[in-house]
């Protein structure tokens, strides 16, 4: 009898697990959308636009300092496309909602010895107008301002699929 009473709690939380596994969608722009256009300052205190990079491919990665996966990607991002001068790494930091600490991203830029801006989204105002829901979550833009490709929180084969959404040199 005893079975028969936790068969639902173990079927339940088989199924939490489940769905638990199956990677969220990333955004909520689909390919040949056009991605929101945005007006930040970086954290050196340069004006960043999305028009501004038309005429090459950008990568617009959101992350954060205490996600482990945003690290490695960042990592891949730099040793990948760090000499490209066709295209631009855009890194939208997610920390807070109200304010993070420069010092912090800062920090994390000069470890990765990272050379892409990075613009701080206070208030998360792109996290809501690109439908973000986990970090990281890349998001290639095409020439045009179109959306090419989205995916969240860097999966194993996250390296071959960013690599196939950006046009070769």
């Amino acid at each position: 009898m005893k079975i028969f009473t936790r068969f639902p709690a173990a079927v339940s939380l088989g199924l939490l697990l489940l769905l638990a596994s199956i990677p969220a969608g990333a955004v909520n722009l689909i390919p040949g959308d056009l991605a929101p256009e945005f007006s930040l300052s970086d954290i050196d205190g340069n004006s960043v636009t999305l028009s501004g990079f038309r005429d090459k491919t950008v990568i617009l990665v959101f992350w954060s300092t205490w996600c482990s996966r945003c690290s490695d990607e960042l990592t891949f991002l730099r040793d990948t496309f760090g000499g490209r001068d066709d295209l631009v790494v855009l890194l939208v930091n997610q920390d807070s909602e109200r304010s993070v600490l420069k010092e912090r991203i800062t920090e994390m830029r000069d470890r990765l010895s990272l050379t892409f801006p990075i613009v701080v989204d206070s208030g998360l105002v792109l996290w809501d107008r690109f439908g973000i829901n986990a970090l990281p979550t890349s998001v290639v833009i095409g020439k045009d301002g179109r959306t090419i490709y989205a995916e969240s929180n860097f999966y194993w084969a996250s390296r071959e699929k960013l690599l196939a959404a950006v046009p070769a040199r």
